[in-house]
């Protein structure tokens, strides 16, 4: 079937990220308050741009949302997912949004999504919903554009029309919301009085509760001095943060202290400040730093790559790289935008972050990484790559060896070793093997039989017993230390075939004597056999 398909799949997920975001700012705040209404606009402003006079159609998943032809939309943990999810979850397999969007339709079906799944069905369900109230152009359930147009012109015959925002939240010349508060209250200093609500906050089991104190939190936190002392708002990012992942609280909770969060970092340029506490004396726990990532976002995650590259201190680097590793794959698509970065320890350090997350939509930049002018970032592209494993980054690293990028072949023998890549041998054999009368390159070729230990295939066996018999007339002492690494690698190895060359130089009263000794005693180890009955 044809469909329409935005321009850019990041447009789409930031549109319907500002969807969610609406979704859950009418859950959270009460009526009246103001984040409401700019919420809505926001996500009727980003859907109307994602139209652009096109209807768009999705299908509705448990993890994401996806297009009628089965390309999904991948935002695994991200706002859209959580979208898809709350849909999903109210049994809409599938979304229309009309051309002509109205605004009313949006906020409408935001405020049946505040319903439960259960309620919602004891309603009649949402398809049934939704007409009731006179939605237009937004349909569920459907795409077959003909059959939706034939509904749309009963429900518009019959003169339904949802309620506009002004009429939603109680008319132009509703009072302005005010949080409630006690008289008590209002004697009470602001940081008193947050202390006194984190403890509330902290014993509070019912959800409507929590929900009125989280409420009361964010606002009592907002007339701190929090943009000159950050630290001002940390006991309630660390409440917050533990509550979100609390397991013995209710979902609403979690879903509750997760969105508190984000707002209590909203304003201004605060959510840099916090971050910029990273790593000092009374900082935020780990905990609470990665929760703090989390809600906000690619302005967060930006943050916290200038953080590390401008930052001396070691433990702030080590934080924030952690975190940001731990964010996974939420965290890719803006360390991939960054990754152009004219800076080459931004680049490095993205690099670094990008392996311990080990996602593949990583490996094209991390392959374009390993030919930047630095070297230091193309041994960290290659130390990436490894982490990321798999048969394209296998064949990206192994590459290497074969150009004359000489000064990278260490670190991609190395990390073909931790990798085991069988299909690395022939390139590191040629390495051990290449024809070098002083052995100059003794090092590289240690460095190779080394990895070839790692490797474990016994099917070099052979070549290495070649390479241990050779003598070496123009560099003697460093003939004797390439044999030092074969017999080591023979030792590891485990290849009882490789005992009789051994045992010959065993004899030797030198130091490839001991190691030779030492490589047929794990042999025999390896093989169940007492040691000297070789």
């Amino acid at each position: 079937m044809d469909f329409y398909r935005p321009p850019t799949t990041q447009g789409t997920l930031e549109a319907l990220g500002c969807m969610y975001r609406c979704l859950r700012a009418w859950q959270f705040y009460p009526k009246g308050h103001p984040t409401r209404r700019s919420s809505l606009k926001q996500a009727y402003t980003a859907m109307t741009q994602l139209l652009d006079g096109n209807t768009l159609l999705l299908t509705c998943g448990r993890t994401g949302f996806s297009f009628p032809d089965g390309e999904v939309l991948k935002d695994e943990s991200g706002p859209t997912a959580a979208l898809s999810h709350a849909l999903f979850i109210r049994r809409v397999q599938k979304i229309t949004f009309f051309h002509d969007l109205f605004q009313e339709d949006l906020l409408e079906l935001f405020r049946i999504l505040c319903l439960s799944p259960d309620v919602i069905q004891s309603l009649g369900g949402i398809d049934n919903i939704m007409a009731e109230r006179g939605i237009r152009s937004i349909w569920v359930n459907e795409f077959d554009l003909a059959s939706i147009r034939s509904k749309r012109q009963d429900i518009e015959q019959r003169g339904i029309v949802p309620p506009g925002i002004d009429e939603a939240e109680g008319g132009d010349d509703a009072a302005p919301f005010v949080e409630p508060q006690s008289r008590d209250q209002d004697q009470i200093a602001p940081g008193q009085l947050l202390q006194a609500l984190l403890g509330r906050l902290a014993a509070c089991t019912d959800d409507d509760s929590y929900l009125i104190l989280v409420r009361q939190a964010v606002a009592c936190a907002d007339l701190l001095d929090a943009h000159n002392n950050p630290p001002l708002l940390f006991p309630l990012i660390e409440l917050l943060a533990s509550h979100s992942d609390d397991a013995t609280r209710s979902e609403n909770m979690r879903d509750c202290s997760q969105f508190a969060t984000e707002q209590l970092l909203a304003p201004g340029n605060l959510l840099q400040r916090v971050i910029e506490h990273t790593g000092q004396v009374g900082g935020l726990s780990k905990h609470a730093l990665l929760a703090v990532l989390r809600a906000g976002g690619a302005i967060a995650i930006t943050s916290a790559i200038e953080l590390i590259g401008r930052t001396g201190s070691l433990k702030t680097r080590k934080l924030l790289s952690t975190a940001l590793g731990e964010l996974g794959e939420t965290a890719v698509p803006t360390l991939l935008s960054l990754i152009s970065d004219s800076r080459w320890f931004i680049v490095r350090n993205i690099c670094a972050i990008l392996g311990v997350i080990a996602s593949n939509e990583a490996l094209s930049a991390l392959t374009m990484c390993l030919h930047h002018q630095d070297l230091r970032v193309r041994k960290e592209a290659v130390r990436s790559l490894a982490q990321l494993s798999g048969p394209e980054a296998e064949t990206a690293i192994i590459g290497i060896l074969r150009g004359l990028d000489s000064a990278l072949h260490p670190q991609a023998i190395s990390s073909l070793g931790g990798m085991q890549s069988k299909r690395s041998l022939p390139e590191l054999l040629k390495i051990a093997f290449a024809r070098d009368l002083f052995l100059k390159t003794l090092s590289l070729k240690v460095e190779a039989l080394a990895a070839i230990a790692l490797i474990g295939d016994r099917q070099v066996t052979p070549h290495l017993i070649h390479l241990l018999e050779e003598r070496h007339l123009l560099a003697a002492a460093r003939g004797r230390e390439l044999k030092i690494a074969v017999a080591t690698c023979l030792g590891r190895l485990g290849d009882p075939r490789a005992l009789p060359a051994l045992a010959k130089l065993a004899a030797d009263s030198s130091e490839l004597g001991s190691v030779c000794t030492n490589a047929v005693a794990l042999i025999e180890k390896m093989e169940g056999r007492p040691h000297g009955t070789s």
